[in-house]
């Protein structure tokens, strides 16, 4: 929401008066996996009816990124289970929020990614904007050097007509040059906002609007209501 991306770095509260960090943290382990398969779950033997033999082939497979949601919907649902059965002193300490843990990591994270990462190539202004938000939710503050590191970053991917890509070089998109132009924003120093080019970015919004209202994502790409938001969010910022 817009009350969010326009939360600065540069209006953080006092370091003193941070909230306790430490807490005994949610349990709750991973989703039971499937009992073995017994002789009741074997396939029948052959000679059955063909046609029910071809439905089954005609059952969509699960893709591995369907698998991989189901399982974290899994382990969320462990953990609730947890917590409402908990008794009410046990649940405020299992949500107390570890500030300093979190501050550490996302500072760390800004710095230096683990080479697992690499997935996210094409959505590193993305990587930048949670980073730079959660530390502003959480009233930190970032040190000069790497608030710089981070605008002249961005700046490497502002295409030089106009737009950020997901990374140096690559095609301006609307949702990265979403998360680029908050996480500026969110920065907020005089640098981090003049080093916008913003008659550019003007023209690339531009030539994403199809003649029908709405907003493409990139030069031939899709049209959507994220292109609608983004696009309206940054004019609007």
């Amino acid at each position: 929401s817009s009350h969010m991306v326009r939360l600065s770095l540069r209006s953080s509260r006092p370091h003193g008066d941070r909230a306790p960090s430490r807490g005994t943290q949610p349990s709750g382990g991973p989703p039971a996996s499937a009992a073995p398969m017994d002789s009741s779950s074997q396939s029948p033997p052959a000679g059955g009816d063909p046609s029910e033999d071809g439905a089954a082939a005609e059952l969509p497979r699960l893709t591995v990124t369907q698998v991989e949601q189901m399982k974290v919907e899994a382990r969320v649902a462990d953990i609730y289970r947890v917590l409402f059965d908990a008794a009410p002193n046990a649940k405020s300490v299992m949500l107390e929020l570890w500030r300093d843990q979190h501050v550490e990591y996302l500072t760390k994270g800004l710095r230096h990614l683990a080479p697992s990462f690499h997935v996210l190539d094409a959505n590193r202004p993305w990587l930048c904007y949670w980073m730079v938000h959660g530390l502003a939710v959480l009233d930190e503050t970032l040190d000069d050097d790497l608030e710089n590191d981070i605008v002249d970053f961005l700046s490497r991917c502002q295409d030089k007509h106009g737009g950020y890509g997901g990374g140096p070089g690559q095609l301006p998109h609307l949702a990265t040059s979403y998360a680029a132009v908050n996480t500026l924003v969110t920065i907020g120093s005089e640098r981090a906002l003049s080093s916008i080019k913003r008659d550019n970015l003007y023209k690339f919004m531009l030539l994403m609007k199809d003649k029908s209202g709405a907003f493409r994502m990139h030069d031939g790409g899709e049209i959507d209501v994220r292109a609608c938001y983004t696009a309206i969010s940054v004019s609007f910022l």
